[in-house]
């Protein structure tokens, strides 16, 4: 008995966007759950930059087709800064004869920027009755009679990929990567302190990037040219609200904690009493948030106070509190310049290097201790109440909620 047809799992014709992920294919049995969490993610990304229409997963990709009057162009842009997304391309999903691949491939390879192309196919319905390598080369022979093109194999310009499914096929060219990793939601929570620097909003990205949830928390100078930095520590959390749908953004008055530390710790250890300071803030407020853990900018040998045994005296303080949370540095081995490279990628670079009156510059020494012990550090802050300046810093936090903004110039790169 002839088995009849399957129905598509989506409408047949539709155009839209397909896109692809990398690690979620390696979680084994904990795959589907890595899948559903992407497609929250898809589905709240277009929904914040008001493009929502529908996400279908279709094995192992999703097809997201925005809402009408939006071109997959303008949804690829939004979708692309989505953590797990390893690529995607505008695409059209048709039913499986050769003619409708073939056609949907020609309208495709219309719309790309012109020189050499070929055709890549891949038959997810194994059961299907052409190989692939057919497909590739008829789908191939009516694309360069339409268009004019040269075939090239080896280094083509376009590349047009067929995926042949059960009942239909989606054909896509253009492919953008995508920033890979994981979907935010499916690694936990954890606290990211945003100084308004260039490194550190790149180290927040780099954990949402591993699937982790951030909250971020900026320690607030209001004396020091204030509305500008909150409103700079503002438009690097709606930047990173691009990949991870919202970041929570916390600022804490730090003006009592700096005043205190100038007039009570000698000059080359304030700047490390200064940060114990921050840990012992962002530690409390971790608890506030359910947060897991504390990320920071630090890079290994970046400034004085990024020595190995600076950073460990630093977060000694974390245990001589009994408050026992990792500290995530993902910038540690990485080089400046590089840092650089990716914050240009994402848009934050611009925001950073915003002018304003530098803060810590009171807390700065000429000659700055390079190899502190925990012990001295705690000798050196022994006299500051700090009971009295944690209550008033954490009293004074105020909470709000970042979503992203896209604009006119929103289409960020890739880092």
């Amino acid at each position: 008995m002839t088995r009849p047809a399957r129905k598509p799992p989506v409408r047949v014709p539709c155009e839209g966007v397909v896109l692809h992920y990398g690690e979620i294919g390696t979680k084994g049995a904990n795959r589907v759950q890595f899948e559903r969490c992407l497609e929250e993610r898809l589905r709240e990304a277009l929904g914040h930059a008001s493009m929502l229409g529908k996400v279908i997963r279709l094995g192992g990709r999703f097809l997201a087709v925005p809402r009408e009057g939006v071109r997959a162009a303008q949804a690829l842009d939004v979708l692309c800064c989505v953590p797990g997304v390893a690529s995607g391309a505008p695409a059209q999903v048709v039913p499986d004869p050769l003619d409708a691949i073939a056609g949907a491939a020609v309208a495709l390879l219309g719309t790309q920027p012109p020189g050499s192309f070929k055709v890549e196919t891949r038959r997810a319905h194994k059961a299907y009755a052409v190989p692939s390598m057919d497909v590739s080369r008829r789908v191939g022979a009516a694309c360069a009679t339409a268009s004019g093109r040269a075939v090239d194999v080896h280094a083509p310009a376009v590349v047009v990929r067929i995926e042949v499914l059960d009942g239909c096929a989606v054909v896509s060219a253009g492919s953008r990567a995508g920033p890979g990793g994981l979907p935010v939601g499916s690694s936990g929570h954890l606290l990211s302190l945003l100084s308004g620097g260039i490194d550190s909003p790149v180290a927040a990205w780099q954990v949402l990037r591993r699937g982790a949830r951030v909250t971020a928390v900026h320690l607030w100078n209001r004396t020091a040219d204030a509305m500008a930095v909150r409103e700079k520590v503002q438009d690097l959390a709606r930047m990173l609200a691009r990949s991870a749908g919202e970041v929570p953004l916390v600022l804490v008055p730090f003006e009592a904690c700096q005043r205190a530390i100038v007039a009570g710790v000698p000059g080359p250890l304030r700047m490390l009493v200064y940060r114990r300071a921050m840990l012992r803030i962002a530690a409390a407020l971790a608890a506030r948030e359910g947060a897991e853990g504390l990320v920071t900018g630090d890079c290994l040998g970046q400034v004085a106070s990024q020595t190995a045994s600076n950073l460990r005296a630093v977060q000694a303080v974390l245990a001589q509190e009994g408050q026992a949370l990792p500290v995530y540095m993902p910038l540690s081995g990485t080089d400046k310049a590089d840092i650089v490279a990716q914050a240009r990628a994402l848009g934050t670079y611009d925001i950073s290097i915003r002018p304003h009156e530098d803060a810590c510059a009171a807390l700065g020494s000429q000659r700055p201790a390079k190899r502190a012990l925990p012990e001295h550090l705690r000798r050196a802050e022994g006299a500051l109440p700090w009971e009295q300046l944690l209550a008033q810093a954490l009293d004074g936090a105020t909470r709000s909620v970042e979503r992203p903004a896209w604009g006119g110039d929103a289409r960020p790169g890739r880092a």
